[in-house]
């Protein structure tokens, strides 16, 4: 599961939990996950997008991702509906084994905003970054 920015202490109150249940501290076990999976890149970049855009995005399905690679690795899941209850993400998520994108639209400014993540260092994340927008541009111009 991911949050956005404004779900703070949703991710604050998780924490919390974690460290309790696993006597741990959570600095030491995110140390073993980079160990196990790699260093995690995170960005989160803003695009315009009109009122129809928005609404475009918001309904997108996976067949209107016309790309097989992100990142020079190839797609293995395109998600519009979240995997455990099946309720739309109100946007499109892209993944592949080593780095993810989701585009959601704004609900309050003209943008749709990229949430992007990789394990191979800040060059592919940018990489991803800008092959996300040319996909939700590609999709939403179709």
């Amino acid at each position: 599961m991911w949050t956005t920015d404004k779900d703070g202490i949703i991710a604050c109150l998780l924490s919390a939990e974690m460290t309790a249940r696993w006597q741990r501290d959570l600095g030491d076990v995110y140390a073993l996950m980079e160990q196990a999976m790699g260093r995690s890149t995170y960005e989160r970049m803003e695009a315009p997008a009109n009122t129809a855009q928005k609404a475009k995005l918001a309904k997108l399905s996976p067949e209107n991702v016309k790309a097989s690679e992100l990142g020079g690795e190839p797609i293995v899941q395109i998600l519009t509906k979240a995997p455990g209850d099946g309720n739309a993400l109100g946007g499109l998520k892209v993944v592949t084994e080593n780095a993810w994108f989701a585009a959601r639209p704004s609900g309050t400014e003209d943008i749709y905003k990229i949430y992007a993540e990789s394990f191979h260092g800040h060059a592919h994340l940018r990489q991803v970054q800008m092959e996300a927008q040319a996909m939700v541009t590609d999709a939403l111009n179709a």
